[in-house]
């Protein structure tokens, strides 16, 4: 997911006491790596730093502290607030890596450059992530495991994979 010049890493869900303390959910691979990022919300158009003062991990959620937020009423500002990185700073991937907000959007083809439709969306299957791709004249989503036996090449417009499903 990808909002112009930023991507969403993930989103402030509720109040974690009354102390000022935000619980979030985390969109990044390793959720608790979203606080490696420079992290932003987006408000009224303009994209606002966050300036944390702590986080926690917990075992079933993950909570922040804004510097500056000492209530409960001070922090429903941010609830629902998506949490973004600008692209820029992003880590840079190596050859052949690519990160979803790259991917989305792209065309697919299959091996005999036959269209199969857009990329709608990805997700992690566990052991590899999995395209979503769309297409007009189909009701169903075409759902293509990114293995090296399926994807043959990513270009910037479009992607080629192995896959003769019938449109």
């Amino acid at each position: 997911m990808s909002n112009d010049n930023h991507v969403i890493v993930g989103k402030i869900i509720s109040h974690h006491g009354i102390k000022g303390w935000l619980t979030i959910r985390s969109f990044t691979k390793i959720p608790e790596e979203i606080f490696k990022y420079d992290l932003n919300i987006l408000s009224n158009n303009e994209y606002i730093k966050i300036d944390l003062e702590e986080f926690n991990i917990m075992p079933k959620k993950i909570i922040m502290k804004v510097k500056g937020y000492n209530d409960i009423e001070s922090t429903s500002f941010y609830l629902g607030k998506k949490l973004t990185v600008a692209k820029e700073n992003l880590p840079k991937t190596k050859k052949d890596e690519y990160y979803w907000h790259e991917l989305i959007g792209l065309n697919v083809m299959n091996s005999e450059n036959r269209n199969i439709g857009i990329v709608d969306g990805l997700f992690s299957s566990g052991d590899n992530d999995v395209l979503i791709v769309k297409n007009d004249e189909r009701k169903d989503d075409i759902y293509i495991p990114c293995t090296k036996a399926n994807i043959i090449k990513i270009t910037t417009t479009y992607i080629q994979v192995r896959w003769d499903n019938e449109i």
